[in-house]
């Protein structure tokens, strides 16, 4: 396993490419790198599918430990981050599957989720997220995939396991919910 600095050193910061082939030949360092790079992104789209801190924060180390493990057959073939997010995807579903549970969110999330947004997000952001997050879990997670992420209704039915047509009929009605919260929040 390499651990030299000098090769991270050498890694132009905007390459990804360079840092996912030294940390799938064992650089920790460059990992690491990737990680910090992606952290936070990562976090905020399990805590926007979580709903929950804690779960979204466990959710993310989960998904950094199973990239991690499948690195060294990452295949270059989509972006490293497209291939992340598909992973921290994975593990919330995985989670919501396992314990069948409807997201309910947390007292502190609404803080924690306006705390990390509000840097990057102006007030009608912040209540398009808070709108998103009352959605049924299910029509959430389309949106997500859909709107958020871009995945094509076929990824999101595969992802989900659910069909296409399925796929698009969750869309329609979180995109009328939200739709709706948002009116009356006018």
């Amino acid at each position: 396993m390499q651990t030299s600095s000098t090769l991270v050193e050498e890694i132009p910061i905007d390459d990804d490419s360079d840092l996912v082939r030294a940390a799938s030949d064992g650089d920790i360092q460059a990992f690491e790198m990737l990680y910090r790079r992606y952290y936070k992104q990562i976090y905020l789209l399990c805590l926007r599918m979580a709903g929950r801190q804690a779960l979204a924060e466990e959710h993310s180390q989960e998904a950094f430990i199973k990239a991690w493990q499948a690195l060294p057959r990452f295949e270059g073939r989509s972006k490293f981050s497209s291939w992340l997010y598909r992973i921290a995807v994975n593990v919330v579903l995985g989670h919501q599957r396992k314990y069948q549970y409807e997201v309910l969110a947390d007292q502190d999330w609404q803080q924690a989720f306006e705390d990390e947004f509000a840097a990057s997000h102006n007030s009608q952001q912040l209540d398009l997220e808070k709108a998103i997050a009352t959605l049924p879990m299910q029509a959430k997670n389309v949106l997500i995939l859909h709107d958020l992420m871009g995945m094509t209704h076929q990824e999101v039915g595969q992802s989900l396991k659910i069909a296409t047509g399925t796929c698009k009929a969750h869309l329609n009605r979180a995109r009328s919910l939200v739709r709706e919260q948002l009116q009356n929040e006018s």
